[in-house]
Protein backbone atom coordinates (compact mmCIF):
# COMPACT_ATOMS: atom_id res chain seq x y z
CA UNK A 1 0.00 0.00 0.00
CA UNK A 2 1.44 3.37 -0.99
CA UNK A 3 1.63 5.98 1.79
CA UNK A 4 -0.27 9.21 1.28
CA UNK A 5 2.21 11.97 0.42
CA UNK A 6 2.49 14.84 2.89
CA UNK A 7 0.73 18.00 1.77
CA UNK A 8 3.12 20.44 0.10
CA UNK A 9 3.47 24.16 0.77
CA UNK A 10 3.11 25.72 -2.67
CA UNK A 11 4.62 28.94 -1.34
CA UNK A 12 7.75 27.25 0.01
CA UNK A 13 10.15 29.12 -2.29
CA UNK A 14 8.60 32.47 -1.46
CA UNK A 15 8.75 31.75 2.26
CA UNK A 16 12.35 30.56 2.05
CA UNK A 17 13.34 33.80 0.29
CA UNK A 18 11.40 35.97 2.74
CA UNK A 19 13.07 34.24 5.70
CA UNK A 20 16.62 34.30 4.32
CA UNK A 21 17.47 37.54 6.13
CA UNK A 22 16.16 36.22 9.46
CA UNK A 23 18.13 33.01 9.00
CA UNK A 24 21.36 34.93 8.32
CA UNK A 25 20.86 37.22 11.32
CA UNK A 26 20.31 34.22 13.63
CA UNK A 27 23.45 32.48 12.42
CA UNK A 28 25.39 35.69 12.98
CA UNK A 29 24.52 35.53 16.70
CA UNK A 30 25.29 31.80 17.01
CA UNK A 31 21.79 30.34 16.63
CA UNK A 32 21.39 27.73 13.90
CA UNK A 33 17.87 27.61 12.39
CA UNK A 34 16.55 24.91 10.08
CA UNK A 35 14.09 25.36 7.24
CA UNK A 36 11.41 22.75 6.79
CA UNK A 37 7.84 21.66 7.51
CA UNK A 38 6.49 23.20 10.72
CA UNK A 39 4.72 21.43 13.57
CA UNK A 40 0.98 22.06 13.45
CA UNK A 41 -0.57 24.20 16.17
CA UNK A 42 -3.70 26.24 16.75
CA UNK A 43 -4.84 29.28 18.72
CA UNK A 44 -7.65 31.85 18.64
CA UNK A 45 -6.69 32.70 15.07
CA UNK A 46 -7.20 29.14 13.87
CA UNK A 47 -5.20 26.05 12.96
CA UNK A 48 -2.00 26.05 10.94
CA UNK A 49 -2.38 24.11 7.68
CA UNK A 50 -0.58 20.82 7.10
CA UNK A 51 2.72 21.15 5.25
CA UNK A 52 3.36 24.80 6.14
CA UNK A 53 7.10 25.60 5.93
CA UNK A 54 9.35 27.99 7.80
CA UNK A 55 12.30 28.24 10.17
CA UNK A 56 12.60 26.19 13.36
CA UNK A 57 14.94 26.66 16.31
CA UNK A 58 15.09 24.12 19.15
CA UNK A 59 15.86 25.19 22.72
CA UNK A 60 19.26 23.69 23.70
CA UNK A 61 17.83 21.75 26.66
CA UNK A 62 14.77 20.45 24.85
CA UNK A 63 12.17 22.60 26.60
CA UNK A 64 10.49 23.85 23.44
CA UNK A 65 10.74 25.05 19.86
CA UNK A 66 10.41 28.42 18.14
CA UNK A 67 8.91 28.51 14.64
CA UNK A 68 8.98 31.43 12.20
CA UNK A 69 7.13 31.74 8.90
CA UNK A 70 5.49 34.46 6.82
CA UNK A 71 1.75 35.05 6.45
CA UNK A 72 -0.62 37.54 4.91
CA UNK A 73 -2.30 39.60 7.63
CA UNK A 74 -5.11 42.14 7.50
CA UNK A 75 -6.11 44.20 10.53
CA UNK A 76 -9.84 44.01 11.21
CA UNK A 77 -10.21 46.53 14.06
CA UNK A 78 -8.20 49.62 15.10
CA UNK A 79 -4.91 48.97 16.98
CA UNK A 80 -5.50 48.25 20.64
CA UNK A 81 -8.92 46.72 20.09
CA UNK A 82 -9.78 43.07 19.85
CA UNK A 83 -8.56 40.19 21.97
CA UNK A 84 -10.14 38.76 25.11
CA UNK A 85 -12.86 40.65 26.95
CA UNK A 86 -12.26 41.81 30.53
CA UNK A 87 -13.93 38.69 31.94
CA UNK A 88 -11.99 36.42 29.56
CA UNK A 89 -15.14 34.90 28.11
CA UNK A 90 -15.37 36.63 24.71
CA UNK A 91 -12.75 36.71 21.95
CA UNK A 92 -12.80 39.38 19.24
CA UNK A 93 -10.53 38.68 16.27
CA UNK A 94 -8.28 41.68 15.65
CA UNK A 95 -6.33 40.34 12.65
CA UNK A 96 -7.27 38.05 9.79
CA UNK A 97 -4.38 35.64 9.08
CA UNK A 98 -3.98 33.89 5.75
CA UNK A 99 -1.27 31.29 5.20
CA UNK A 100 -1.94 31.25 1.47
CA UNK A 101 0.06 34.15 0.06
CA UNK A 102 -1.66 36.25 -2.63
CA UNK A 103 0.71 37.98 -5.05
CA UNK A 104 0.02 41.45 -3.65
CA UNK A 105 -0.27 40.36 -0.02
CA UNK A 106 1.12 42.43 2.84
CA UNK A 107 3.46 39.87 4.43
CA UNK A 108 4.44 39.77 8.10
CA UNK A 109 6.46 37.33 10.17
CA UNK A 110 4.58 34.87 12.35
CA UNK A 111 6.62 33.82 15.40
CA UNK A 112 5.32 30.88 17.43
CA UNK A 113 6.60 29.28 20.62
CA UNK A 114 5.72 25.61 21.06
CA UNK A 115 5.74 24.39 24.65
CA UNK A 116 3.71 21.74 26.39
CA UNK A 117 2.30 18.33 25.46
CA UNK A 118 0.53 17.55 22.20
CA UNK A 119 -3.24 17.49 22.36
CA UNK A 120 -5.19 14.37 21.46
CA UNK A 121 -5.77 15.77 17.97
CA UNK A 122 -2.04 15.91 17.31
CA UNK A 123 -2.07 19.68 17.02
CA UNK A 124 -0.53 21.92 19.67
CA UNK A 125 -1.79 25.03 21.37
CA UNK A 126 0.74 27.81 20.90
CA UNK A 127 0.75 31.61 21.28
CA UNK A 128 1.73 33.32 18.05
CA UNK A 129 3.06 36.84 17.51
CA UNK A 130 2.97 38.89 14.32
CA UNK A 131 5.92 41.23 13.69
CA UNK A 132 7.05 43.18 10.62
CA UNK A 133 10.80 43.58 11.20
CA UNK A 134 13.51 40.95 10.90
CA UNK A 135 15.24 42.46 13.91
CA UNK A 136 12.14 41.96 16.05
CA UNK A 137 12.04 38.29 15.04
CA UNK A 138 15.70 37.76 15.91
CA UNK A 139 15.28 39.54 19.26
CA UNK A 140 12.36 37.27 20.18
CA UNK A 141 14.31 34.12 19.28
CA UNK A 142 17.48 35.26 21.08
CA UNK A 143 15.59 36.10 24.29
CA UNK A 144 13.89 32.72 24.32
CA UNK A 145 16.95 30.70 23.23
CA UNK A 146 19.00 31.61 26.31
CA UNK A 147 16.23 32.01 28.85
CA UNK A 148 17.14 29.05 31.10
CA UNK A 149 20.44 30.54 32.21
CA UNK A 150 19.29 34.15 32.13
CA UNK A 151 16.17 33.50 34.24
CA UNK A 152 17.62 30.89 36.56
CA UNK A 153 16.70 31.19 40.24
CA UNK A 154 19.10 30.58 43.14
CA UNK A 155 18.27 27.46 45.18
CA UNK A 156 18.33 28.04 48.96
CA UNK A 157 21.68 27.84 50.68
CA UNK A 158 22.39 25.27 53.41
CA UNK A 159 21.17 26.36 56.82
CA UNK A 160 21.70 23.22 58.88
CA UNK A 161 22.32 24.93 62.22
CA UNK A 162 19.26 27.18 61.92
CA UNK A 163 17.11 24.26 60.82
CA UNK A 164 18.20 22.11 63.77
CA UNK A 165 17.51 24.95 66.21
CA UNK A 166 14.03 25.46 64.76
CA UNK A 167 13.33 21.74 64.99
CA UNK A 168 14.48 21.66 68.62
CA UNK A 169 12.12 24.54 69.49
CA UNK A 170 9.28 22.81 67.71
CA UNK A 171 9.87 19.50 69.48
CA UNK A 172 10.03 21.28 72.84
CA UNK A 173 6.71 22.99 72.13
CA UNK A 174 5.16 19.63 71.25
CA UNK A 175 6.40 18.02 74.46
CA UNK A 176 5.12 20.90 76.57
CA UNK A 177 1.69 20.70 74.96
CA UNK A 178 1.53 16.92 75.47
CA UNK A 179 2.51 17.27 79.15
CA UNK A 180 -0.55 19.43 79.88
CA UNK A 181 -2.95 19.11 76.94
CA UNK A 182 -5.97 21.41 76.71
CA UNK A 183 -8.53 19.62 74.55
CA UNK A 184 -12.24 20.46 74.47
CA UNK A 185 -14.50 17.61 73.45
CA UNK A 186 -18.04 17.75 72.08
CA UNK A 187 -20.90 16.84 74.35
CA UNK A 188 -22.32 14.40 71.83
CA UNK A 189 -21.33 12.87 68.51
CA UNK A 190 -23.18 10.57 66.08
CA UNK A 191 -22.97 6.88 67.02
CA UNK A 192 -20.58 5.90 64.17
CA UNK A 193 -17.99 8.36 65.55
CA UNK A 194 -18.53 7.70 69.28
CA UNK A 195 -15.97 4.90 69.46
CA UNK A 196 -13.34 7.11 67.85
CA UNK A 197 -14.00 9.89 70.34
CA UNK A 198 -13.81 7.42 73.26
CA UNK A 199 -10.34 6.36 72.06
CA UNK A 200 -9.00 9.92 71.74
CA UNK A 201 -5.66 10.49 73.50
CA UNK A 202 -5.38 14.19 74.37
CA UNK A 203 -1.60 14.11 74.81
CA UNK A 204 -0.94 12.48 71.44
CA UNK A 205 -3.30 14.85 69.66
CA UNK A 206 -1.60 17.86 71.29
CA UNK A 207 1.86 16.55 70.40
CA UNK A 208 1.17 15.81 66.74
CA UNK A 209 -1.21 18.64 65.83
CA UNK A 210 0.23 20.78 62.96
CA UNK A 211 2.23 23.81 64.05
CA UNK A 212 3.52 27.01 62.50
CA UNK A 213 7.16 28.08 62.40
CA UNK A 214 6.90 29.68 65.84
CA UNK A 215 5.84 26.38 67.43
CA UNK A 216 2.22 27.40 68.06
CA UNK A 217 -0.74 25.40 66.83
CA UNK A 218 -1.43 26.18 63.16
CA UNK A 219 -4.55 28.36 63.32
CA UNK A 220 -5.88 27.44 59.89
CA UNK A 221 -5.28 23.68 60.16
CA UNK A 222 -8.17 21.26 60.34
CA UNK A 223 -7.30 17.65 61.16
CA UNK A 224 -9.75 15.02 59.96
CA UNK A 225 -9.36 12.29 62.58
CA UNK A 226 -11.94 9.68 61.54
CA UNK A 227 -14.93 9.47 59.22
CA UNK A 228 -18.19 7.58 59.39
CA UNK A 229 -17.51 5.48 56.30
CA UNK A 230 -18.59 8.02 53.69
CA UNK A 231 -16.55 7.73 50.49
CA UNK A 232 -13.45 9.93 50.63
CA UNK A 233 -14.53 11.84 47.52
CA UNK A 234 -17.88 12.78 49.08
CA UNK A 235 -18.71 15.20 51.84
CA UNK A 236 -19.61 13.52 55.09
CA UNK A 237 -19.30 13.86 58.89
CA UNK A 238 -15.77 13.62 60.26
CA UNK A 239 -14.44 13.74 63.79
CA UNK A 240 -12.08 16.70 63.52
CA UNK A 241 -9.75 18.91 65.52
CA UNK A 242 -8.99 22.62 65.21
CA UNK A 243 -6.90 25.05 67.21
CA UNK A 244 -8.38 27.76 69.41
CA UNK A 245 -5.43 29.65 70.86
CA UNK A 246 -3.55 27.29 73.17
CA UNK A 247 -6.39 24.75 73.16
CA UNK A 248 -7.62 22.19 70.68
CA UNK A 249 -11.31 21.80 69.92
CA UNK A 250 -12.63 18.41 68.82
CA UNK A 251 -15.94 18.33 67.00
CA UNK A 252 -17.84 16.89 64.07
CA UNK A 253 -17.96 18.73 60.74
CA UNK A 254 -18.80 17.93 57.10
CA UNK A 255 -15.57 17.39 55.17
CA UNK A 256 -14.46 15.83 51.88
CA UNK A 257 -11.85 13.38 53.11
CA UNK A 258 -9.85 13.21 49.88
CA UNK A 259 -9.27 16.99 49.95
CA UNK A 260 -7.74 17.18 53.42
CA UNK A 261 -4.04 17.93 53.91
CA UNK A 262 -4.29 16.54 57.43
CA UNK A 263 -6.31 13.33 57.33
CA UNK A 264 -5.33 10.88 60.05
CA UNK A 265 -7.82 8.04 59.67
CA UNK A 266 -5.02 5.79 58.36
CA UNK A 267 -2.67 6.81 61.19
CA UNK A 268 -4.66 6.44 64.43
CA UNK A 269 -1.49 6.41 66.55
CA UNK A 270 -1.21 10.17 65.99
CA UNK A 271 -4.31 10.94 68.06
CA UNK A 272 -5.68 7.82 69.77
CA UNK A 273 -4.61 5.20 72.29
CA UNK A 274 -3.50 2.91 69.43
CA UNK A 275 -0.24 1.12 70.30
CA UNK A 276 1.30 0.60 66.86
CA UNK A 277 5.08 -0.08 67.09
CA UNK A 278 7.46 2.74 66.15
CA UNK A 279 8.96 0.71 63.30
CA UNK A 280 5.54 0.65 61.62
CA UNK A 281 4.81 4.30 62.38
CA UNK A 282 8.14 5.55 61.04
CA UNK A 283 8.98 2.82 58.49
CA UNK A 284 12.44 2.56 60.06
CA UNK A 285 13.24 0.27 62.97
CA UNK A 286 15.83 2.64 64.44
CA UNK A 287 15.67 6.47 64.43
CA UNK A 288 19.37 6.55 63.65
CA UNK A 289 18.72 5.04 60.22
CA UNK A 290 16.77 8.16 59.25
CA UNK A 291 19.37 10.60 60.56
CA UNK A 292 21.48 10.83 57.39
CA UNK A 293 18.42 11.62 55.26
CA UNK A 294 17.11 14.20 57.72
CA UNK A 295 20.51 15.87 57.85
CA UNK A 296 20.65 16.06 54.06
CA UNK A 297 17.22 17.71 54.02
CA UNK A 298 18.29 20.10 56.78
CA UNK A 299 21.16 21.17 54.52
CA UNK A 300 18.79 21.58 51.52
CA UNK A 301 20.53 18.65 49.78
CA UNK A 302 17.11 17.55 48.61
CA UNK A 303 18.21 15.81 45.42
CA UNK A 304 20.80 13.77 47.33
CA UNK A 305 18.25 12.75 49.97
CA UNK A 306 15.76 11.63 47.34
CA UNK A 307 18.36 9.67 45.39
CA UNK A 308 19.64 7.94 48.54
CA UNK A 309 16.09 6.74 49.25
CA UNK A 310 15.50 5.49 45.71
CA UNK A 311 13.09 8.26 44.73
CA UNK A 312 13.11 9.35 41.08
CA UNK A 313 12.37 12.92 40.01
CA UNK A 314 10.99 13.97 36.63
CA UNK A 315 12.67 16.49 34.30
CA UNK A 316 10.55 19.47 35.40
CA UNK A 317 11.21 19.02 39.12
CA UNK A 318 14.88 18.30 38.42
CA UNK A 319 15.06 21.64 36.61
CA UNK A 320 13.44 23.44 39.56
CA UNK A 321 15.74 21.75 42.08
CA UNK A 322 18.62 23.23 40.07
CA UNK A 323 16.91 26.62 39.84
CA UNK A 324 15.97 26.42 36.16
CA UNK A 325 12.59 27.42 34.68
CA UNK A 326 10.44 24.57 33.43
CA UNK A 327 9.24 26.57 30.41
CA UNK A 328 9.74 29.98 28.89
CA UNK A 329 6.10 30.98 29.35
CA UNK A 330 6.28 30.05 33.05
CA UNK A 331 9.73 31.48 33.83
CA UNK A 332 8.31 34.34 35.94
CA UNK A 333 7.18 31.77 38.51
CA UNK A 334 10.57 30.09 38.88
CA UNK A 335 11.65 31.87 42.08
CA UNK A 336 8.34 31.06 43.79
CA UNK A 337 8.34 27.44 42.67
CA UNK A 338 11.96 26.76 43.60
CA UNK A 339 11.44 28.13 47.12
CA UNK A 340 8.18 26.25 47.56
CA UNK A 341 9.69 22.98 46.33
CA UNK A 342 12.62 23.14 48.73
CA UNK A 343 10.50 24.28 51.69
CA UNK A 344 8.03 21.43 51.28
CA UNK A 345 10.44 18.63 50.41
CA UNK A 346 12.58 19.58 53.39
CA UNK A 347 9.64 18.37 55.52
CA UNK A 348 9.40 15.04 53.71
CA UNK A 349 10.48 11.53 54.63
CA UNK A 350 11.57 10.15 51.23
CA UNK A 351 11.85 6.58 52.53
CA UNK A 352 8.08 6.68 53.29
CA UNK A 353 6.94 7.65 49.78
CA UNK A 354 6.58 4.11 48.44
CA UNK A 355 4.34 3.10 51.34
CA UNK A 356 2.39 6.35 51.06
CA UNK A 357 1.63 5.69 47.40
CA UNK A 358 0.57 2.13 48.25
CA UNK A 359 -2.05 3.59 50.63
CA UNK A 360 -3.28 5.82 47.80
CA UNK A 361 -3.60 2.78 45.53
CA UNK A 362 -5.54 0.86 48.18
CA UNK A 363 -8.00 3.72 48.61
CA UNK A 364 -8.50 4.03 44.85
CA UNK A 365 -9.11 0.31 44.46
CA UNK A 366 -11.63 0.39 47.29
CA UNK A 367 -13.86 2.71 45.23
CA UNK A 368 -12.99 1.00 41.91
CA UNK A 369 -11.01 3.92 40.55
CA UNK A 370 -7.80 3.65 38.46
CA UNK A 371 -4.91 3.19 40.89
CA UNK A 372 -1.93 3.97 38.64
CA UNK A 373 -2.44 7.72 38.42
CA UNK A 374 -0.28 10.25 40.28
CA UNK A 375 -1.59 11.79 43.48
CA UNK A 376 -0.86 15.39 44.47
CA UNK A 377 1.32 16.12 47.50
CA UNK A 378 1.36 19.95 47.48
CA UNK A 379 0.89 22.90 45.18
CA UNK A 380 3.67 25.10 43.81
CA UNK A 381 1.55 28.30 44.13
CA UNK A 382 1.59 31.46 42.05
CA UNK A 383 -1.05 30.76 39.40
CA UNK A 384 -4.63 31.96 39.78
CA UNK A 385 -6.34 29.51 37.45
CA UNK A 386 -8.35 26.32 37.66
CA UNK A 387 -5.61 23.87 36.66
CA UNK A 388 -2.64 24.44 38.94
CA UNK A 389 0.91 23.07 39.10
CA UNK A 390 1.50 20.56 41.88
CA UNK A 391 4.09 18.06 42.97
CA UNK A 392 2.65 14.61 42.44
CA UNK A 393 3.70 11.10 43.43
CA UNK A 394 3.42 7.92 41.42
CA UNK A 395 5.31 4.65 41.02
CA UNK A 396 5.38 3.66 37.32
CA UNK A 397 8.05 1.00 37.71
CA UNK A 398 7.28 0.03 41.28
CA UNK A 399 9.58 2.66 42.80
CA UNK A 400 8.38 6.11 43.92
CA UNK A 401 8.72 9.02 41.53
CA UNK A 402 7.99 12.71 42.07
CA UNK A 403 6.68 14.61 39.09
CA UNK A 404 5.17 17.96 38.24
CA UNK A 405 1.47 17.61 37.45
CA UNK A 406 -1.28 20.02 36.46
CA UNK A 407 -4.66 19.42 38.04
CA UNK A 408 -7.88 21.22 38.92
CA UNK A 409 -8.66 18.65 41.61
CA UNK A 410 -8.35 19.45 45.33
CA UNK A 411 -7.58 15.82 46.19
CA UNK A 412 -4.19 15.14 47.74
CA UNK A 413 -2.22 12.58 49.71
CA UNK A 414 -2.42 13.34 53.45
CA UNK A 415 0.76 14.94 54.72
CA UNK A 416 1.06 12.58 57.65
CA UNK A 417 1.73 9.76 55.17
CA UNK A 418 4.76 11.38 53.51
CA UNK A 419 6.17 13.96 55.93
CA UNK A 420 8.77 13.08 58.55
CA UNK A 421 6.88 12.04 61.72
CA UNK A 422 7.05 14.59 64.53
CA UNK A 423 7.94 12.00 67.16
CA UNK A 424 10.79 10.67 64.99
CA UNK A 425 12.19 14.18 64.60
CA UNK A 426 11.96 14.61 68.37
CA UNK A 427 14.05 11.45 68.79
CA UNK A 428 16.69 12.87 66.44
CA UNK A 429 16.86 16.30 68.14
Amino acid sequence: MTAVAEALDRHERRRRAALAGVSARLRAVGIEPAFGVLTQYYDFYGKVPTGLTGLTVDEPHGTGRMQVTVVAAERLVPPGEGGLSADGHVWTRDVDIEHDLPAAADLVFEVTLLEGPAEASGAMWAPRRLVRDEEAVVDAVRLWHGYREMLRATPPKPATTRRRSARARLSAARRDAAASPMVRRPAAVPPPLRAHLDGLDDARLAFHFPRDRSGRYARSAVVALAGDGTALSRRGPWLSARADGAALVVGVEPLIGANQDHRWDRLPWLWSNDETPAAVRWQVDDPGRARATVERLDAFAVAEALTACGVEVDADLTALLNGYPVAYGLARHTDTWVKRLYDQLQLSAPWRLAAAYAVHQQERRAVRRPDGEPVALFGLKGLNQQSKPMVGLDAPGGGPRLRMIWTASNARLPRALWECPADLLAELT
